[in-house]
């Protein structure tokens, strides 16, 4: 059966593969996700959300990666090519695929969205090529916050979008309270107006810690917050920007990426 007919796989999960069906004129051969990462002080500190992306597709037998992009249908890249769509930025082809892809996260939000493509898209590569099942994952540290705590990430998409790309400066983490870190992290790095501000009302409203995210072309930040803190927080960082915000929230913890064949 057509892997975007069958009732048992979830919803979002059928979409990207009848999409390919719809637009290729034939089924696909699998479909991969991988999740959103939440980059903590820099990297040192990796958190998987529940959204991410989603790919689609079959093996091509020419050495040539085409994609097409469930948000952006009419930009399709072929890679290796100088010309590619911004969504597609990054990527390289490593093996010959046809791939629809669903990214449900704005770019530079905060849940690098271009790296969650990216590890879908290598997921897919890897299995449509045969390739052995080998993950490095030694930089995936969960953060020092109990799973079953009242803390909750809340990400902060100040949809604020620059053409100059952010640089993390070093930052050393050993593991010990997270919320103090963010802090100390946000405070080491280059100003900016706008995670600046996020920053200082959350922590005014009573966050744990709070930092910037470093996503370019956004200008994200984050807050370690109680969870029954989260509105009287949201409330007060809308109240000191400019433009109002999107927000995430995130239950510590981390989610593997997988994928169905």
């Amino acid at each position: 059966m057509d892997i975007a007919d069958r009732p048992e796989i979830a919803p979002e999960l059928r979409l990207v593969p009848h999409a390919f069906r719809r637009t290729f004129g034939r089924p696909a051969q699998g479909v991969w996700y991988a999740p959103g990462v939440l980059n903590l002080l820099g990297g040192a500190v990796k958190v998987h959300a529940k959204w991410g992306a989603i790919v689609a597709g079959d093996k091509r037998d020419d050495g040539k990666l085409e994609l097409v992009s469930v948000n952006r249908p009419t930009e399709r890249a072929l890679l290796p090519s100088d010309d590619v769509p911004a969504w597609a930025a990054g990527l390289s082809a490593t093996g010959g695929a046809t791939l629809m892809c669903s990214v449900d996260l704005p770019q530079g939000s905060g849940l690098s969205a271009s790296e969650a493509l990216g590890a879908a898209v290598g997921l897919a590569l890897r299995d449509l090529a045969g390739t052995p099942d080998v993950r490095d994952e030694g930089n995936l540290h969960p953060p020092q916050v109990d799973e079953g705590s009242l803390h909750r990430f809340l990400v902060v998409d100040t949809r604020v979008r620059r053409e100059e790309r952010q640089v993390a400066r070093p930052f050393g983490y050993d593991g010990g309270d997270l919320g103090a870190a963010l802090t100390e992290y946000h405070r080491a790095q280059e100003p900016d107006p706008e995670q600046d501000a996020v920053v200082e009302a959350a922590l005014a409203a009573g966050a744990s810690g709070a930092s910037m995210l470093i996503d370019s072309p956004g200008r994200p930040a984050v807050a370690l917050v109680d969870a029954d803190l989260v509105p009287a927080v949201k409330k007060a960082i809308t109240k000191a920007v400019e433009i109002p915000p999107r927000y995430l929230t995130i239950v510590p913890g981390t989610l593997s990426s997988f994928s169905l064949g």
